[in-house]
């Protein structure tokens, strides 16, 4: 059950973004988008999705030309979290969770009572049980990802895309999020493919680093091989790279901080 990606090119308009971008996502793997702003990372996922057509190049899930298979059957093999989403009419955010069964209903069917069951399973499972009966209009942008995370989980399918999805979360959350998407890739065999801004959140919870630039792959595999200090200049500029706490864990700050702690060091 991977993602394959071949040759890509894909854009917006006459704007090229993406330019002969390939790589292989394995079975159950936690994997982190990495790159500046403008990288293209989101028209990645949406590639993905099939939002996007390419002008060049294919995407497979499990075998499979993603262009040759209608919206339902890729709505039952890929869920998303979006970076944000507004509704056009004020759900309940239990009903917003619900969404996720409409790939698996007949025309004009509804969710039954086992469904919303299902559904308060997740909510309990992510800890927002409180958030069953409140508007999804009228919560905060953080509790709104987080009711997106809980409608991608009840959808339940073998691949899921999250474009940013800690971007409206507190310290808190966004390790909550990234602990549960870690233990369900484990438990439950998914595939995730997550953009990121924060490279330590890739260190703690992702399996495998994809590094963007300019439209471009430049650097795929295991996090710690890939989340080099020569890497990370490559990308981010000659004001980054990596450093070891005290527990051996790797992080990465800007060398200002790294330099600091050395002179104080000496200093004393």
């Amino acid at each position: 059950m991977s993602i394959e990606v071949r040759n890509l090119e894909a854009g917006y308009a006459l704007k090229p973004i993406l330019r002969d971008v390939s790589m292989r996502i394995e079975e159950g793997k936690i994997c982190a988008l990495l790159g500046r702003n403008g990288s293209g990372k989101t028209t990645l996922l949406r590639c993905l999705n099939a939002l996007i057509t390419p002008t060049q190049g294919q995407v497979y899930l499990r075998g499979q030309d993603i262009a040759r298979l209608s919206r339902v059957e890729i709505a039952r093999m890929v869920s998303v979290v979006p970076q944000s989403t507004s509704a056009p009419f004020n759900y309940p955010c239990l009903e917003v969770v619900l969404m996720g069964e409409a790939a698996r209903l007949n025309l004009w069917s509804a969710p039954g009572e086992a469904a919303r069951q299902r559904a308060k399973g997740v909510f309990k499972q992510i800890g927002i049980e409180h958030l069953l009966d409140h508007d999804y209009n009228g919560i905060s942008g953080g509790e709104q990802q987080l009711v997106l995370l809980a409608r991608a989980l009840f959808q339940d399918t073998p691949y899921m895309l999250l474009d940013e999805p800690n971007s409206h979360l507190d310290f808190s959350n966004q390790h909550h999020m990234m602990s549960l998407m870690r233990q369900l890739a484990k438990q439950h065999g998914i595939t995730m493919l997550i953009t990121l801004h924060d490279p330590n959140l890739a260190v703690y919870y992702c399996d495998e680093i994809v590094l963007m630039q300019q439209g471009r792959l430049v650097c795929q595999g295991p996090t710690l091989e890939v989340l080099t200090d020569f890497n990370l200049c490559a990308i981010y500029g000659n004001n980054i790279q990596t450093d070891h706490t005290s527990r051996g864990m790797q992080v990465v700050v800007p060398k200002a901080i790294v330099m600091g702690a050395v002179e104080q060091t000496l200093v004393c």
